[in-house]
């Protein structure tokens, strides 16, 4: 490997202060507790007191300050040896069969992976907040490529980076200007409906389109796909309570003074609010890279990752305004009052199947977000797979998982 960063990587794991800064400050308390850590009160997690009772009595703070160090260490040599990998994306982006503003469809069916190029068409729906090739990241790690060799069609609506015929779009501008145009002509092509397959917030967009439009929709899939932000569990939760304690204006501001000083809201702000729902998860996943052989397939997945998440995207002011205060503050989805594609969605009005993928370990959609969605759809089966928001999508488990009984859901053979 070369010494300095690699020429092509992105960014850094943004706000990189408030990482570095997170791990300092928990693990100085850890320190500062050490010596309480024997006493028969002190709140030890359930799952780490046999190895607290193995600590004994006599806990050396200095043993502790040794490993915070040894720890802050492997974090910064990981993010090292993430700057300086010499990974890159090398996949081929397939056909676009069609484009409007900075929005395009890409066809997997036209690729070396696919078996069947008429096969039953199904229309992905990723975030807006990040890049769509999630869902196309790295050889064998690729949901669409993957759906293409099992003989059904995947088309991609890349929704690209926002422009300036895009700068004023809200979430109902995106769906009716993009997701409706980039249905259509898929219906038109096929001469059939449609299965629409959304991943995060796309999965909700794909939902209220199934939820507005019924009769152009065969079949629903949503991976991670957040519904219902009442709950106020963990962080994020507890941060969405105390906006709605203090009032919406002054979230509503912040984003108003971000869109005036940028003209978008810029990546780095959606970077810390994920920083926000699990602050020791850099420090922790940057010393497990430490730890792997760099050459390995381990680590170029890691890279891999890192570098979709450092490629983030801006967001015109009114879909984050839709998106943080009308979901994430207000809950006008769960509550009734999310109006998209000219109406109130109600979810009740899905006519097709759906299928509903809940991560147990997903931090950004958790359960208690995720699953009322699919407790409102007529037809909707929910599947609960042990993995994280990512790792539905990218993980070593989500083939099995996921993708296989996604793959029976889109195909023929399930009706």
């Amino acid at each position: 490997m070369s010494t300095g960063p690699a020429a092509h990587r992105i960014g850094q794991p943004s706000p990189l202060p408030f990482h570095l800064g997170t791990a300092a400050l928990a693990y100085s308390q850890a320190l500062m507790a050490a010596p309480l850590s024997d006493h028969e009160r002190f709140p030890w997690h359930p799952h780490l007191a046999g190895s607290a009772a193995a600590l004994g009595p006599d806990l050396d703070q200095t043993e502790v300050a040794r490993e915070i160090a040894a720890r802050l260490s492997a974090t910064v040599a990981g993010l090292e040896i993430w700057q300086r990998h010499p990974y890159r994306r090398t996949l081929r982006e397939p056909p676009v069969i069609w484009s409007e503003g900075s929005a395009r469809l890409l066809d997997f069916g036209a690729t070396p992976e696919a078996t069947d190029p008429l096969g039953p068409p199904v229309l992905a729906v990723p975030s807006l907040i990040n890049r769509s090739y999630i869902l196309d990241l790295a050889p064998g790690r690729s949901v669409l490529r993957w759906l293409a060799a099992q003989g059904i069609r995947p088309l991609l609506l890349d929704w690209g980076e926002p422009g300036a015929e895009e700068a004023g779009f809200g979430l109902d501008d995106y769906g009716r200007r993009r997701l409706l145009p980039a249905l259509r002509q898929v219906l038109e092509e096929g001469g059939r409906p449609v299965a629409l397959m959304g991943y995060c917030m796309g999965g909700t967009l794909a939902a209220g389109a199934a939820a507005r439009v019924p009769e152009g929709v065969a079949r629903l899939v949503t991976i991670g796909a957040p519904w219902d932000f009442a709950s106020t569990r963990g962080i994020a939760g507890s941060f969405r309570a105390l906006i709605r304690s203090e009032g919406t204006e002054r979230a509503e501001r912040l984003l108003e003074g971000l869109g005036a000083a940028f003209g978008m809201v810029p990546v780095a702000f959606f970077q810390s609010l994920f920083a926000l729902v699990n602050p020791m998860q850099a420090a922790l996943k940057f010393q497990k890279l430490a730890r792997m052989d760099p050459d390995g397939a381990a680590a170029m997945l890691f890279v891999a990752l890192e570098d979709w998440l450092a490629d983030g995207v801006p967001m015109p002011l009114p879909a984050a305004r839709d998106l943080l205060i009308g979901w994430q503050i207000r809950n006008d989805t769960a509550t009734g009052r999310w109006r998209f594609l000219g109406g109130e969605v109600d979810l009740r009005r899905v006519a097709a199947p759906a299928l509903i993928f809940s991560g147990r370990g997903d931090t950004i959609a958790p359960p208690e977000i995720a699953e009322p969605l699919g407790r409102l759809i007529p037809e909707a089966r929910i599947l609960r797979p042990r993995t994280g928001h990512v790792g539905m999508v990218v993980g070593s488990a989500a083939r099995a998982t996921v993708l296989r009984p996604l793959a029976e859901f889109l195909s023929r053979r399930s009706g």
